[in-house]
């Protein structure tokens, strides 16, 4: 009888290590996963960075821009860009771009772009509701961000967009983008 408690302990302690060696190897292959997505979405908003800074959105980008400051009230390429938008509101609201790193990559252009067009926008879904919706949802996400990080370029003035469309007016295919809008110096 010794001999089978023996056995029945050495069997319940085996069995406690692979159980404990099971529940490790789950939370290392959670962890694993986790870091895989990360590194995807990191991949993912790089692609779009390039795509943003290269033809043909570097053309779009600086036609509307010097449309626009013609005088050109909803520039057809400006649909480009928000398509652009449209689309990376999508992969926000699906989980393939993390909205704290888009807003720290785009904000800057979403927040003019869709101030600059908001009244188009709300036109076009007065026809049909869901257009542009991502873009606009990821807009309000955008907003709660900028007000998180104690920044307030989330609602340019009338002026401040038309600065902003003389800085796109000078794109250059492949330059690095700016992060926010340039500051104006302070009089002492």
């Amino acid at each position: 009888m010794n001999c089978n408690v023996i056995t029945d302990s050495f069997t319940a302690a085996g069995t406690m290590v692979l159980a404990g060696t099971g529940v490790w190897a789950l939370i290392y292959a959670h962890l694993q996963l986790k870091q895989t997505r990360e590194s995807e979405k990191v991949k993912h908003l790089v692609e779009f960075i390039e795509e943003f800074e290269r033809e043909p959105m570097a053309h779009y980008r600086k036609t509307v821009a010097e449309k626009r400051l013609k005088g050109t009230s909803y520039p057809p390429e400006a649909q480009k860009i928000i398509d652009f938008f449209e689309t990376i509101g999508l992969l926000v609201r699906r989980g393939y771009l993390d909205a704290d790193d888009v807003w720290s990559s785009f904000g800057y252009w979403m927040f003019n772009t869709f101030a600059d067009f908001r009244d188009d926008i709300e036109q076009e879904q007065r026809l049909d509701k869901n257009y542009y919706g991502d873009f606009c949802d990821l807009i309000m996400r955008l907003h709660k961000i900028e007000e998180e990080m104690g920044s307030s370029d989330d609602r340019p003035s009338k002026e401040e967009i038309m600065d902003f469309w003389r800085d796109e007016s000078k794109t250059i295919v492949g330059s690095p983008l700016k992060k926010r809008k340039r500051r104006k110096a302070v009089s002492a």
